[in-house]
């Protein structure tokens, strides 16, 4: 005898709705196991199959139409759609894009350290998916009470619609916001000013290489480049000058960097190497180094500073540092973003022209978890942390030893899977009889997530001929139902004996108009 499991009989007093949900699918699937030993006892069928859904190992999709594997929790189903979103972050990002229902599923990672290689796998049923990157903000520089504010140039933003496959690794990169006395390095694309000039901010990256080349060579591996966000040039800074109106770090591309110099009430327009500022990057070279001297940018990577002055941001091809005497306090130029992979499409950049991000008018731009315990000398705490992709803050007045890191990169991913249908065909591989059946039994584990109809929007047949020929399967609620979970047991029989002679048997579930999980199936027969 069998019973209908329900939340009156269902302990239901676990503390964590997790545990409760999980109890209950156990339960299901307890039931859907004493279905199959019911098949070979009370039906005396002599063999048969049992998927209970793991892999893709057992369907046939040639067969099938529109069925879509979840390869996180196991299940077909025929859903019209379903978000996806997965943000790549540093130090914490909150991301307002996640739809509700939707699945960050395949990322690897999502906060990194800075210029670690996070990835994404792209889901089955996922061919697209919008991207939306800020590069990292230049460091803020140091000044003197009454000086001039120093700050470093905000990240460069790019957004497009990349084309992906199914199973496809994709990789990103972020950046951190450093100072003048922290590692930069080449694997994050940032540029380093020393002494007292800010490093540039890093760029944020999105490909299919999982070691992309920083070199100071010509680029050969642009075909695995999808995009990259610039990174904003450093803010130059000299405790023992008051500070000058042209020391701001660049702002990053923009399809091009632009240079150092300006603040905030002179936005930095220029992107060619002015005045001792470096130059910003662009398509085909490095920003200018300040002269005379400074370093030029290189392809992925910012130019190194010198003395006072800021280095420049990383980038397609990276920012260059300013130089100049040590008197003066002097920005490095900003990297320049990239989309011109053939697979994007619809794709757009932004520049900073000045301290902000230049996404910051994105509906999708997040805020950035502060990181208050940094200190650069003991006793002295550094103003709180900008917002994503923004350029570092000028040091309050008073505290000249302490600078700001630009804000961190950051990298979103979002798109829906789904086939937009609701009707879909589930086919089994051909099972060999070891002789000729004459009846057949099916039983379901299935959920609902809307309301079906049984034999109307999930119909069940069976076939004995390798699929040439079906026979329906009237389906029935076995029980098992626990509580509102909407997961139950389907059985139905079916008289195969007038279909042609045959051994090679296939089960098909054909779903419409109401959303349905699928969780496992098996066919018997005798």
């Amino acid at each position: 005898m069998t019973t209908k499991i329900t939340s009156a009989n269902v302990d239901n007093t676990i503390p964590s709705s997790t545990d409760v949900d999980g109890n209950n699918f156990n339960i299901s699937l307890l039931g859907f196991k004493i279905a199959v030993n019911e098949g070979l006892t009370v039906f005396n069928l002599a063999d048969g199959v049992v998927d209970e859904f793991n892999d893709e190992s057992g369907i046939d999709e040639s067969e099938g139409s529109n069925d879509i594997y979840d390869n996180v929790s196991d299940f077909y189903n025929n859903f019209a759609s379903r978000p996806v979103s997965a943000g790549f972050s540093v130090r914490g990002v909150t991301d307002p894009a996640s739809a509700p229902g939707g699945t960050s599923e395949g990322v690897s990672t999502n906060n990194l350290s800075s210029g670690q290689l996070g990835s994404f796998t792209v889901p089955d049923a996922l061919t697209s998916a919008n991207v939306y990157m800020w590069g990292t903000g230049g460091g803020g520089g140091g000044t003197k009470d009454g000086g001039f504010v120093t700050n470093g140039g905000g990240g460069g933003f790019v957004s497009g619609t990349v084309a992906v496959t199914p199973g496809q690794s994709l990789y990103v990169m972020v950046s951190d916001g450093v100072s003048h006395d922290e590692p930069s390095g080449g694997t994050s694309g940032t540029g380093d000013g020393n002494d007292r000039g800010r490093s540039g901010g890093g760029l944020s990256y999105l490909g299919t290489l999982d070691a992309p080349q920083f070199t100071e060579s010509a680029p050969t591996d642009t075909p695995g480049i999808y995009m990259i966000a610039g990174g904003g040039g450093g803010a130059g800074s000299n405790p023992s000058n008051p500070g000058a109106p042209n020391s701001g770090g660049g702002g990053g591309g923009g399809l091009t960097g632009l240079a150092g110099g300006g603040f905030p009430s002179a936005p930095r327009t220029q992107t060619s190497a002015n005045s001792g500022n470096g130059g910003g990057g662009d398509q085909e070279q490095g920003g200018q180094g300040g002269s005379p001297g400074g370093n030029p940018g290189t392809f992925l990577i910012g130019g190194n500073g010198g003395g006072s002055h800021g280095g420049g941001g990383g980038g397609y091809y990276g920012g260059g540092a300013a130089s100049g005497s040590l008197s003066q306090e002097k920005g490095g130029g900003g990297g320049s973003s990239y989309y011109g992979n053939p697979n994007v499409s619809s794709a757009s950049t932004t520049a900073s022209g000045n301290r902000s991000s230049g996404g910051n008018a994105s509906p999708f731009y997040p805020s950035a978890t502060l990181d208050p315990g940094f200190q650069q000398n003991p006793g002295v705490e550094r103003s709180p942390e900008t917002g994503v992709g923004d350029g570092g803050k000028s040091s309050n007045p008073g505290n000249t030893q302490n600078s700001n890191r630009g804000g961190s990169g950051y990298v979103l991913i979002n798109g829906t899977k789904g086939t937009g249908s609701n009707s879909a065909s589930i086919v089994s591989n051909s099972f060999t009889a070891s002789s000729e059946p004459s009846t057949a039994r099916i039983v379901v584990f299935e959920e609902n997530v809307d309301t079906p109809t049984l034999n109307t929007d999930i119909i069940a047949r069976v076939s004995r001929d390798g699929g040439a020929t079906y026979s329906d399967a009237t389906l029935s609620d076995a029980g098992y139902v626990t509580g509102s979970s909407g997961q139950r047991i389907l059985t139905g029989t079916v008289d195969v004996s007038g279909q042609p002679t045959g051994t090679s048997m296939r089960w098909k579930l054909d779903l419409a108009n109401n959303e349905i999980k699928v969780h496992g199936v098996s066919l018997q027969w005798g």
